[in-house]
Parts: C-alpha cells; structure tokens; sequence
C-alpha cells in the first residue's frame, strides 16, 4: 500500500507525462494538418481522446480514482460519446471535477480528521459537516483548515517534503527525508534522541505509517504522555490534511486556468466571423444575427454545419427563408407533403421544422423535415434510404424494429410506432440548449 506522499507523486508523475502528450499532439496536429486545434481534426481528436482516457481507466498507478469503478464505468462511455461529439468535452472536465470532490469528502471521512480537532464541539461540528453532502466541498476544506491551522504553512511544509522525497534517488535519501521531518533532530535533538527505536525502524526499511503505529501502540501500552502521542498523530495528520488541501487546491488552479482559456477562445470565435450571407460585411460580435438551425446543429450537436450568419435583421428578413429552405431542405425531397398536398399550411419554413434523432444524435447527419407530419408520411424511404444504408456500411446490428408498425398485408410496409420519439422539433432542441448552457439563440 502506497504511502499518501506516494500517492502525490504518482499522481503527479502522471498528470504530467499525459499533459505532455496532449501537447504533443496539439502541436504535431497544428505542423503536419494544418490545423488550429485537434478537434478539426478525427484522427488527431481521436488520439488526444485515447490518450485522455488512458489516463483513467489505464492508470498503471494508484491514484485518487483508483477503485472508483462506477466513475470509471461512466468516464468510458462519456469519451465514446466525445469520439462522434455527442458529449462536449468540457462536460467530462466538469464530471471528474465533481468526483474529485467527491472523493475528497470520502477522504476526509475515511481519515477522521475531525477526530484531531481541538476541542469536542469542534469534532461535532466537523463530523457533522463531513457527513452533509449538501456542504460544498470548497467550504468544507476552507473550515478544515481554519480548525486544523495556517494551509499556506501547511502546503509548502507538504511540498518541500513532495520534492525532497521526488529527489531521493536511494533508500537512504528517503529515510534521512523521513527522519528529519517526522523527528526533526535538528531541531529537538533530545526528542530525537527519545525516539531512537523509531528511526531505526525508519531507517531499516519499516514504512513510515507502520513506524508511526508502533510509536502509538508503545505509548499506548506503556501510559506515556497523553501530548507526546496527540504530537505524533498530529504530525501525520498535517501531512494527510495537506496532502488533500494541495490536490483540491491544484483542482481549483486548473479549472480556473480552463475556464480562462475558454473564455479566451470563445472571444476569438466571436472576433473571427464568417461576412454576412446577404451583403458580405464582416458583422458586429455583438449585434449579428444566426440561423436557429444552424446554430443548433452545430454548437448544441457538433455537427459540421456552416452556419449562416446575418449583420443585420434586414439581411436577416431579405434572405433567411430561402436559406432555409435550401440549405435546411427538407429530408423527404420531392416526396415532401408541402409539394403534395394542398392542405399543408405554408409557413415561414422555421416554426414546424424537426430534426431527424436517429440521424443528429446517432449518425452525425443534419436531416430535416418541414414538419413531423411530413417525416411521419416518408419515415420508411428515410430510414430505408438513409438509416439502414448507413449502419449496414458500418456492421453496426440494427435493433429498432419494436418501434415500427408493419402493414398487416404487406410486412414489408411499415411506419413509426410512434413518430414523436424519432424527433426532436427545433424549438425544443433550443429550449433544451438553453437550458443545459444558458446560451443565447441569436
């Protein structure tokens, strides 16, 4: 069983090799495909996913998420989905951030920190505050340093010891590091001196929480001083505490830097729009206007779709429709009902158009339909010629057939079960966008 220092560094160790060849296929992407990012790219984006995920559920060494099977279970599936865009990568990022926190909390429990406390009360109140999973963990390790001492002190004690331990290239270095900082003979040579049988177990190969359980037990057993073993308990526990201070702090550094790049990366976006469809003027970041559709197939699904952009309402007004009803045409072609029958009220194209599911969120494929009562007439032509064709190219076993209604003198005749759970109409796919980002449909 690692010591927690190994933890530490082992996490760290990794951490860093990962970052490292992330970086190198950024820059590798950016040299040999002439590529800003790897997400422009599939086979770069597919290798930076691989090499992400590996960093969890191939971890050689033990580390925070270790064991954490149903985590690990979910992080899988989640990188599959970011394989076809289905799960933005930023979601993942905030998913490991939650269990991170999570798993501090169970750390925290584990340990019984609380149990160093200063007085009973104060042992009350933290039990109780560990065991309340509504209490942010932020606040929480915030309270658990203002009971327990100064966290600035604490870390850089912790990460002195982190890097003198990363430097110890012998047995020897790495007991010395043990000795001076849970002995301190430099310090209080006759304390040290009290303590002999307990270095020479440090030093003969014994691990530290092995050592520092035998210095209890002998206290223990022999009535010692009540201080001396609450200083030895103590000395472990700063190192324990510091050690999860350390990583929530590191937690929160990186997220902070993440969402400062994203922000960076977001204005850039802005600053580097496509010239008005209409009229061809660079548009305002501030004042343009998008295409609903566009905006929504490409941003909410990850589609590749260029969306149209306007500089103003009246390029909007002058051009919108017959955008749509070219580029957003709709899926059923010259069997649509809008070219058959009269009956079918003739909109503005945009307030009954729906999104094929199967296709946006399966297949990466931005079909659209005037209406569901259109896709409803030609659902079998549209998973015939579009669904099937496309998961036979591909091996991928086709399932579905519980949602179909076979004609009762022709089974090879058939329609939706149910039409509705083969859509997604536009203004909820907006609404849910909104929802879920609080983004803005221009």
């Amino acid at each position: 069983m690692l010591e927690p220092w190994d933890e530490v560094i082992a996490l760290q160790k990794e951490r860093q090799l990962c970052a490292d060849d992330v970086q190198a296929i950024r820059l590798s992407c950016i040299k040999d495909h002439d590529k800003k990012h790897p997400i422009e790219c599939p086979d770069c984006w597919t290798r930076l996913l691989n090499r992400i995920r590996d960093r969890y559920l191939n971890s050689a060494s033990k580390e925070w998420f270790s064991g954490r099977r149903p985590f690990l279970l979910e992080l899988d599936t989640m990188f599959s989905k970011a394989h076809t865009n289905h799960v933005d990568f930023q979601i993942i990022e905030q998913r490991i951030l939650d269990e991170k926190k999570e798993w501090y909390r169970d750390k925290m429990k584990n340990l019984g920190l609380q149990h160093a406390a200063r007085s009973q009360s104060e042992e009350r109140a933290l039990q109780q505050k560990i065991n309340d999973r509504s209490t942010p963990v932020d606040q929480l390790a915030s309270e658990l340093r203002k009971a327990f001492g100064d966290g600035a002190v604490q870390n850089q004690a912790f990460d002195s010891f982190i890097d003198r331990l990363k430097l110890a290239n012998s047995p020897q270095a790495r007991s010395d590091a043990y000795v001076d900082v849970f002995f301190q003979p430099s310090h209080d040579p006759s304390g040290a001196a009290k303590s002999q049988k307990y270095i020479d177990m440090v030093r003969n190969g014994t691990p530290m929480s092995d050592t520092i359980s035998a210095m209890i037990r002998d206290r223990h057993s022999a009535r010692g001083d009540q201080e001396q073993k609450q200083a030895l308990h103590k000395k472990l526990e700063e190192l324990r505490r510091a050690k999860a201070a350390h990583e929530l702090d590191k937690a929160r550094r990186d997220k902070a830097r993440q969402d400062k790049s994203r922000a960076a990366a977001a204005s850039d976006a802005q600053q580097n729009l496509p010239p008005c469809l209409v009229c061809s003027k660079t548009p305002n970041p501030q004042s343009f206007v998008i295409c609903p559709p566009c905006q929504i197939l490409k941003e909410y699904y990850g589609l590749r779709v260029k969306p149209a952009i306007f500089c103003s309402q009246e390029c909007e007004e002058e051009r919108y429709e017959s955008h749509v009803n070219t580029t957003h045409e709709c899926a059923s072609g010259e069997e649509c009902v809008r070219l058959h029958d009269e009956d079918v009220e003739m909109d503005d194209g945009g307030s009954t158009l729906v999104f094929c599911r199967e296709c946006i969120e399966s297949l990466s494929i931005p079909s659209t339909f005037c209406s569901s009562r259109c896709y409803d007439e030609n659902f079998q032509h549209h998973r015939d010629e579009v669904h099937l064709s496309r998961w036979k190219s591909i091996q991928h076993e086709i399932s579905d057939e519980n949602q179909l209604e076979f004609a009762s003198e022709d089974r090879t005749r058939y329609r939706a079960r149910k039409i509705e759970e083969h859509i997604i109409t536009l203004v909820d796919a907006m609404a849910e966008w909104q929802r879920k980002t609080n983004a803005t449909v221009r």
